[in-house]
């Protein structure tokens, strides 16, 4: 929103909750306006949620919350100036009329969700520009060694591969801690020493005796994710020990002391074992019933992406692929692709605010192509309606190819645009699965809507 129209918002939002008399107090979080109200009834909440750049309202007991986003701050000090009202801090997101919130599970993909939003743009606009990379080396003839190739796969890939910076930054903001030092933690996880060690397969260094593995940590958010919530405790720690006068200087050296291990030996590697365990799990299950591993695997597959860790499934692909000529598992995780795309395109028509059709519709021509992260941190983990869409198609899609056979006969990204490589024995199945993965998701969205007036990472 630009400058020059907090004014203006300020002044709606005023007038449509009865005027600064009928204010108790004002106050907000990191992406509500909150107010205590003398008489409720005179606020309009209808006429609040037409105001443009206000994503919703809602009431919880007393209180009145006007979801605005990221211009909260910038709202709320012009709504105090012309309201003539005094400025409050702003308090901590799981605070509510004084008391603290019971945790709820759905809170992690809130947090994650108000995390990963700011960074949706440029990986959208990287996914568009890597999916026209595909068609134009894949189906086009273009020579992928060219410059105009090269550039362009820049331009693409620069907000995936770098993605733990864009996090890092985001997520300081909403843990309330040092933007550098966690934009710094980035830097450790893509160190050129953690980045070439995991290219190359080398083993785990020794700290004292505590491993030090080398994880996928490029395009991934879960590991930045948790490594600068730990770090905001920390960093705090630090502080509130340290002597004013030495504090710029040797509270991050402090930190970046305890941090750097810590992470590197016990944080980051977290979704890494988790990932591997997921392995073990996967072909347990397909020995077993190949119409559960395709289930589980179609369902799971866009939380496996979070973790930037859905490349160590490459490793049963790649020796399946040695071993029979063919791979099972690919088909499979298209499934979860294919269920993501009906899920956001289901966003975009059931979307009533233009921002929300403008996400879907990007997303959705995004997942299409076969780049997921768009739409996991735009519509995934956004709505709590499209995440069950997508697991449900995910799991749909994956147990047809299961069970009938879907095979791949070569690596390639999960999408329909790798439709060649899968045309061999149970061909069908996979066709099936992908109309079914995206159907069902379609059909999930269509029928629950669309929340956007109580979206999940608004909070």
């Amino acid at each position: 929103m630009a400058k020059k129209n907090y004014e203006e918002m300020s002044q709606a939002i005023l007038e449509n909750v009865g005027g600064s008399g009928n204010i108790s107090s004002a106050f907000h979080c990191i992406t509500r306006l909150r107010f205590k109200l003398k008489d409720k009834s005179i606020a309009d909440l209808d006429a609040l949620k037409a105001i443009d750049g206000v994503v919703g309202t809602q009431w919880s007991g007393d209180q009145l919350q006007i979801i605005i986003g990221q211009d909260v701050g910038e709202v709320y000090t012009a709504l105090c100036r012309i309201g003539g009202l005094k400025e409050e801090k702003s308090i901590d997101e799981n605070l509510d009329t004084g008391t603290k919130k019971k945790f709820k599970f759905t809170v992690i993909f809130e947090v994650m969700a108000a995390i990963l939003l700011p960074v949706v743009p440029a990986l959208a606009g990287g996914g568009m520009i890597k999916g026209l990379v595909t068609i134009m080396t894949s189906y086009l003839g273009f020579d992928s060694a060219s410059a105009l190739i090269q550039v362009l796969t820049i331009a693409g890939d620069c907000a995936f591969y770098f993605l733990p910076f864009l996090v890092a930054w985001s997520a300081s903001k909403r843990f309330k801690t040092d933007t550098a030092m966690s934009i710094a933690m980035a830097a450790v996880l893509l160190y050129p020493t953690m980045t070439a060690g995991n290219t190359s397969g080398a083993a785990a260094l020794s700290l004292f005796g505590l491993p030090i593995p080398f994880p996928r940590y490029v395009g991934s958010t879960i590991p930045i994710i948790l490594t600068v919530l730990v770090l905001s405790y920390v960093y705090r720690w630090v502080n509130s020990w340290m002597p004013k006068v030495l504090r710029i200087v040797f509270t991050p050296t402090v930190v970046l002391l305890i941090m750097t291990p810590l992470t590197l030996i016990a944080i980051g590697p977290l979704a890494s074992y988790a990932a591997k365990g997921l392995v073990y799990v996967v072909k347990f299950l397909y020995d077993l019933s190949p119409l559960v591993a395709g289930a589980i695997v179609g369902a799971t597959r866009l939380f496996v992406v979070m973790t930037g860790m859905h490349l160590s499934l490459g490793a049963i692909c790649m020796e399946n692929l040695a071993t029979f000529g063919y791979d099972y598992l690919l088909p499979m995780n298209t499934m979860g692709t294919l269920a993501l795309f009906g899920a956001c395109l289901a966003v975009w028509i059931r979307g009533k605010k233009e921002e929300t059709k403008s996400i879907g519709a990007s997303t959705a021509i995004s997942a299409f192509i076969g780049i997921t992260e768009p739409g996991i941190y735009g519509v995934f983990l956004k709505y709590r309606s499209a995440m069950i869409a997508a697991i449900a198609g995910g799991a749909a899609g994956g147990a047809i190819v299961g069970l009938f056979g879907g095979r791949a006969l070569a690596y390639v990204n999960s999408c329909i645009l790798s439709l060649p490589v899968f045309m061999t024995d149970g061909f069908w199945s996979v066709c099936l699965g992908m109309a079914v993965s995206a159907g069902v998701a379609f059909a999930i969205v269509m029928i629950m809507g669309v929340k956007e007036d109580n979206e999940k990472a608004a909070n």
